[in-house]
């Protein structure tokens, strides 16, 4: 990550990644003299029933294509198919984003294919091997966390493919009591505040109004991705939100030090 010491001296940042994700970013943060509000707004695990995601990974030899659809996905999901004793070789996979696709990487799947720029659902559905003519009676897996957005499969299942979710970790609400994250950092109102997906933005929504610090809806957003950009004026927050598209720790962090510049 390039040196960004000083860029943000004075400003705090509510961090709302999941504890695991967000203590790189944080800690970057820092180093830029900024100050890390740690206040992690989805809990991630491993699934408390595993069967259905492990009967899935033991056939997934029948499927044409892999499709992972965030980080958790794929550390999650190689772990699994590592327990089975299956693997992807020679199955073409896909990743939702840069970070999803260094993740399979690292866990040893070679080739993976990733949007150039648009990292979303959205984005994979452009690409050329995931259109109709390729994907038509084709069987696909995508690997997700229990539950979230339909768009994806349900696309894929209208160009004609068989769609079948592989759910390999849980997303959970944080038990965290927002105003004591604030108190412990000594920030009333964060400068700045993130949200990297709408249900972190929903959960982050719901803790201020349960608390009763409704001040916060005055804090600028940093968001990942136009879909959460256009829901963030809808939830109550009252500027325009910032947006970047990749959400690496180092786009992030870029985004924040140039919104400093500017206000300066």
């Amino acid at each position: 990550m390039q040196d960004l010491e000083g860029a943000l001296d004075g400003i705090s940042v509510l961090v709302t990644r999941p504890a695991e994700q967000g203590e790189a970013l944080a800690r970057a943060i820092e180093q830029a003299g900024g100050t890390a509000i740690r206040a992690p707004m989805i809990v991630i695990t491993g699934l408390h029933d595993g069967s259905a995601a492990g009967a899935v990974v033991r056939e997934l030899k029948r499927f044409d294509i892999v499709i992972f659809v965030s980080r958790n996905a794929a550390e999650f999901g190689t772990a699994l198919i590592r327990e089975e004793n299956e693997s992807l070789d020679g199955l073409p996979v896909f990743a939702v984003g840069l970070g999803t696709a260094a993740s399979l990487r690292a866990q040893g799947v070679k080739q993976v294919v990733t949007p150039a720029s648009e990292f979303s659902s959205e984005g994979l559905l452009r690409l050329d091997g995931l259109s109709e003519h390729k994907i038509r009676d084709k069987r696909i897996v995508i690997f997700r966390g229990v539950g979230g957005r339909e768009h994806l499969a349900k696309t894929l299942e209208r160009r004609g493919a068989e769609v079948v979710y592989c759910e390999c970790y849980e997303r959970s609400k944080p038990a965290l009591v927002l105003k004591q994250a604030l108190k412990k950092s000594e920030v009333k109102v964060p400068d700045i505040g993130l949200a990297t997906s709408i249900e972190v933005l929903d959960n982050l929504v719901e803790k201020i109004e349960e608390e009763g610090i409704e001040q916060l809806f005055d804090m600028q957003m940093l968001v990942v991705g136009a879909r959460v950009a256009q829901e963030v004026e809808a939830r109550g927050f009252t500027h325009h939100a910032l947006v970047v598209e990749n959400p690496s720790d180092e786009s992030i962090l870029k985004r924040l030090a140039r919104w400093v510049q500017d206000e300066a």
